[in-house]
């Protein structure tokens, strides 16, 4: 391997080091703060135990994460390599128009700001994109980072989809609650879901992303006027 062989590799390097870093829960983005309805589910008694949440969360993972999350992601990366505003404008408005109740908006408004501050901190956005895009989601920062440091799209999407998936159970963990054992167990089983949710995103057509879970929508109400609560949704 030659120097410039070694320099691009580096590079490649101190890139996906800095997308793990900037997904990260333990920045100040407040990702441990939601519990997207689970803790009104478990408050219910929909879930019990580990076998219940792992239904929960393989269902999230085959819908909410490959239909939704996953392709909203992927049209946002292009749209900001591609420095195509309009493009970038219509997705972060299907972002927001996809959570459906006052608490999931809230949450996403709350962690695109967040997200904007650690921007701010660490890689500044260019001035030439309207900062209102990247206030109605999370996403917009996401995708403009891994596009400005030279991030393939595929390991931006794996790394959401990990991290996605680790807080999930992180959330689990707490409110169920189950041991980290059981955590661990279940961030190895759900490997080859996440895996597919992963390749099914890229074959998810315009007209097709987004998904509606009653289920999950009704949780996310509940939780709204839940007398006690850990969690801010």
């Amino acid at each position: 391997m030659n120097l410039s062989d070694t320099s691009t590799v580096m590079n490649s390097t101190h890139a996906h080091l800095r997308l793990l870093q900037f997904l990260s829960p333990a920045l100040p983005v407040g990702a441990y703060s939601y519990s997207q309805g689970l803790e009104w589910a478990v408050n219910q008694q929909w879930i019990t135990d580990r076998v219940a949440f792992e239904q929960w969360v393989t269902e999230q993972i085959a819908s909410t994460l490959a239909l939704q999350e996953l392709p909203l992601l992927r049209r946002l990366y292009k749209a900001c390599v591609e420095r195509n505003e309009l493009s970038a404008d219509r997705w972060t408005q299907m972002a927001l128009a996809v959570r459906d109740t006052a608490e999931l908006r809230q949450e996403e408004f709350d962690r695109a700001e967040a997200y904007m501050r650690v921007l701010k901190t660490v890689s500044p956005i260019d001035e030439t994109w309207p900062r209102k895009l990247f206030l109605r989601t999370p996403l917009m920062s996401m995708a403009w980072f891994s596009a400005k440091h030279g991030i393939e799209e595929d390991a931006l999407i794996l790394a959401f989809a990990h991290n996605w998936l680790e807080n999930s159970l992180l959330t689990g963990v707490k409110i169920i609650p189950l041991g980290q054992s059981s955590a661990q167990r279940m961030l190895y089983t759900l490997a080859p879901n996440l895996s597919a949710a992963v390749q099914h995103s890229n074959n998810v057509e315009d007209e097709c992303v987004g998904v509606s879970l009653p289920a999950l929508s009704m949780a996310s109400c509940g939780h709204e006027v839940q007398y006690s609560r850990i969690y801010r949704s």
